[in-house]
């Protein structure tokens, strides 16, 4: 999966998959192609939708991770859906795949906040640093397969801390392949477009008629190439 695309769209909400090395908004300074740009050439009409320079897009990923992100077709889908990532009440499944051998079932538990205003990076607040913007964050963890040097792992969250995923996988010592920034070695990672990181599957309350609703986006085919060659093939 090189490009965006829509997977799904009615009256009230769309659904995206997006391609890793692609941001969900654009930062200062970057000419680069991103998903909310991209998303306004397909349907110019969802300009009005949300706050400027962040149109109709409810939530976001970070650009070195693949998957499914929601936008609101309307204003009224938008404050919903908005507050629904707000209180947790997103069900938000991801694939990863982690350096070293992880068993079982891991539940972390533990706040994340940044040393400076704009830090690159979060750490876990355990007390020995002094944080700013701490929030509270959990991650349940499952792992699916491994091959002893990396671990194909199932991630669950409800809430969405700042780089939440990437910092609890680290510091179980089991940082993302691919992600420099959180001590994992660089190398397959990067032939997807950024670390091995997917956002599978969304459950969620439909704005429109408020039945729940599971979607889900699988990694592309760079993934399951990597993965075949890892040994890691459950998919």
């Amino acid at each position: 999966m090189n490009v965006p695309a829509i997977l799904h769209e009615d009256e009230q909400l769309l659904v995206l998959a997006k391609p890793a090395g692609m941001h969900v908004f654009p930062s200062s300074g970057s000419a680069a192609t991103t998903l909310s740009g991209w998303l306004l050439e397909q349907r110019p009409a969802l300009a009005g939708v949300g706050p400027p320079g962040q149109p109709a897009l409810v939530h976001r990923l970070d650009g070195g991770t693949s998957g499914l992100v929601l936008a609101a077709a309307n204003s009224d889908s938008y404050s919903q859906l908005r507050q629904a990532f707000a209180g947790g009440q997103v069900e938000k499944v991801y694939l990863a795949v982690v350096q070293g051998r992880l068993d079982g079932r891991r539940e972390i538990d533990l706040p994340l906040g940044g040393r400076y205003r704009r830090s690159r990076r979060v750490w876990v607040d355990n007390g020995s640093r002094r944080l700013r913007g701490v929030r509270p964050a959990r991650t349940l963890v499952e792992a699916l397969a491994s091959n002893g040097q990396l671990t194909l792992c199932r991630v669950v969250i409800h809430s969405g801390a700042r780089h939440q995923i990437r910092a609890h996988l680290a510091h179980l010592g089991h940082p993302l392949l691919s992600d420099t920034l959180y001590g994992g070695e660089p190398g397959w990672g990067r032939a997807a477009g950024g670390f091995l990181l997917h956002a599978w599957r969304l459950g969620f309350v439909h704005p429109g008629d408020g039945g729940r609703r599971e979607i889900t986006c699988p990694p592309g085919g760079d993934w399951q190439m990597l993965l075949d060659k890892a040994g890691l093939a459950v998919l």
